[in-house]
C-alpha cells in the first residue's frame, strides 16, 4: 500500500482506468476500485463537493442583494428566511462525513450562516417601524460581515476538501502483471473469516455484484467485510 501520487493520464484509457502510477520506479497501470463498483472517482466526488459550496456560496450572495431589493422596492421578500430552509441548509443537515477535518469545517458555519439568515428578521423589523434607510444601511454592513464571514468559510471548506484528498494505491497482480488499485484508504491488514453460505448475502444471492466472491469478519468488528475477487477484477481489462 503505498500514497497515490498524481497519476499520469493516457490517451484510450476505459473509464475505470485512470493511467499509470509510479512506486518504486516501477510504472503501475491504475484501476479505480470506485468507477469498477459502480461509484463516482474520489476525485469527481471531491470537486463536485467543491462545486456544490460554490453554488450554495453564490446563493447567499443573490440572498443579500434579494433582500436589499426587497427594501428598496418595498415589496415582502420571498426567499427562505429560516438557515435549514435554504438549500445549503437541508443540505448541510442531511450530510454525513467520517473525516474528522471536514467535518470541523463544515461546523465552522453554524453561527455565520444563522447571523446571515437573521438579517431578514432584522431588516423586516426595521422597514416595519418605518425605517427603510436604517434596514438598507445595516444590509449594507452585512456585506462586509456576516456575508463576508460566511464567504470565508466556504472558502476554508473548499481548502480542506482538496487539501484532504489522499488517496491509496494498494499493488497487486492481475494475471500475473503488477497492478495498482486506487481506494479511498487503508483501514486495517487482517485475516477475514469467511461468513457461512447462509449468512453471506452474497452468496445467497440477496446482493448481486460481479466483484466480489463473498463476506468475511474479522476479529473485533461486528460489520462484514466484502471481499473483492482478483481473478474477476482481472476480466475487465
Amino acid at each position: 500500500m503505498f500514497i497515490l501520487l498524481p497519476v499520469r493520464e493516457h490517451p484510450g484509457r476505459r473509464s475505470f482506468e485512470r493511467g499509470v502510477a509510479l512506486l518504486r520506479g516501477m510504472v503501475l497501470p491504475t484501476i479505480d476500485l470506485r468507477v469498477c463498483l459502480g461509484l463516482l472517482s474520489a476525485p469527481k466526488e471531491t470537486e463536485a463537493l467543491v462545486q456544490l459550496m460554490t453554488d450554495r456560496e453564490e446563493d447567499h450572495r443573490r440572498w443579500l442583494a434579494e433582500l436589499t431589493a426587497s427594501v428598496i422596492e418595498a415589496r415582502p421578500f420571498g426567499l427562505a428566511v429560516d438557515p435549514h430552509a435554504c438549500a445549503f441548509g437541508r443540505w448541510y443537515d442531511a450530510f454525513r462525513t467520517d473525516d474528522a477535518v471536514l467535518r470541523g469545517a463544515l461546523q465552522a458555519f453554524e453561527a455565520p450562516h444563522a447571523a446571515v439568515h437573521a438579517l431578514a428578521g432584522e431588516a423586516s423589523a426595521l422597514v416595519g417601524a418605518g425605517r427603510a434607510g436604517e434596514a438598507l444601511a445595516r444590509l449594507e454592513r452585512a456585506r462586509g460581515a456576516e456575508l463576508a464571514a460566511m464567504l470565508e468559510v466556504f472558502q476554508r471548506a473548499r481548502d480542506a476538501l482538496r487539501s484532504q484528498h489522499r488517496e491509496v494505491g494498494v499493488a497487486v497482480h492481475l494475471q500475473g502483471k503488477p497492478v495498482a488499485l486506487v481506494v479511498d484508504r487503508a483501514e486495517a491488514v487482517a485475516e477475514l473469516a469467511p461468513l457461512s453460505d447462509d449468512d453471506d448475502p452474497l452468496r445467497a444471492g440477496v446482493l448481486q455484484t460481479e466483484l466480489m466472491t463473498g463476506l468475511g469478519r474479522w476479529k473485533g468488528r461486528d460489520m462484514p467485510v466484502m471481499m473483492l475477487d482478483l481473478e474477476r477484477l482481472a476480466k475487465l481489462r
